[in-house]
């Protein structure tokens, strides 16, 4: 595999985590706005604030994976030797 090629996966990968990650934060509001909306006068202050911490558990462990990705491809694009033969 040729260096360009190799460093136009690493960017690719890395802009594909960012962006899923981004969905999986932006699922995570729209869903507490849902549940706001469904019930709307059951769901008190305190019913909010646990279903923020649902959803944090929630990005958490589907995040953790997309970060070390995104973390190890930023490694390689700083550290990588990719330009030398």
């Amino acid at each position: 595999m040729k260096n360009g090629y190799s460093k136009t996966i690493i960017y690719s990968v890395t802009i594909a985590g960012v962006i899923l990650f981004s969905a999986v934060c932006w699922h995570s509001v729209e869903e507490i706005h849902y549940l706001k909306s469904f019930f709307p006068r059951q769901f008190s202050v305190q019913d909010a604030y646990y279903a923020a911490g649902v959803e944090l558990m929630k990005v958490l462990i589907i995040g953790l994976p997309i970060g070390l990705i995104i973390f190890v491809c930023l490694y390689l694009l700083r550290h990588g030797n990719m330009d030398k033969k």
